[in-house]
């Protein structure tokens, strides 16, 4: 670096990462949080394509819930607080998917998906 003192204050309780280039240098730095989008669009496709068995209500209750977690998922940070009201909400989904194994599965995986955000 030149001879110029920098500061660089950054909160890592949620990990972090810093970067430092010169002389034109290009950085391409990729964010890995040990999850990847592909599998939450997996695990929510897999929760959709079960919904037809279920009763209209419930199957857009279901939807509604999935839709609030890819929503806050989506942010720079997530509330845990709202992840945390998500995860009660699918809890209660389980007796829904009760007699569609693929369902509950795929809702516990939701679970699963969601719990590192929290910790």
């Amino acid at each position: 670096m030149e001879d110029k003192n920098y500061t660089v204050h950054f909160n890592t309780s949620n990990g972090g990462q810093v970067n430092i280039a010169k002389d034109n240098a290009t950085i391409r730095a990729t964010v890995n949080n040990g999850v990847s989008a592909n599998e939450l669009d997996n695990i929510i496709k897999g929760i959709m394509s079960n919904l037809s068995d279920l009763k209209k209500e419930d199957a857009e209750e279901i939807s509604d819930i999935v839709d609030m977690v890819k929503e806050e998922l989506k942010k720079p940070e997530p509330k845990v607080s709202r992840l945390k009201n998500c995860l009660t909400l699918i809890a209660s989904m389980f007796t829904i998917a009760n007699g569609i194994p693929t369902l509950a599965n795929n809702l516990q995986k939701l679970i699963d998906y969601i719990m590192p955000y929290i910790h």
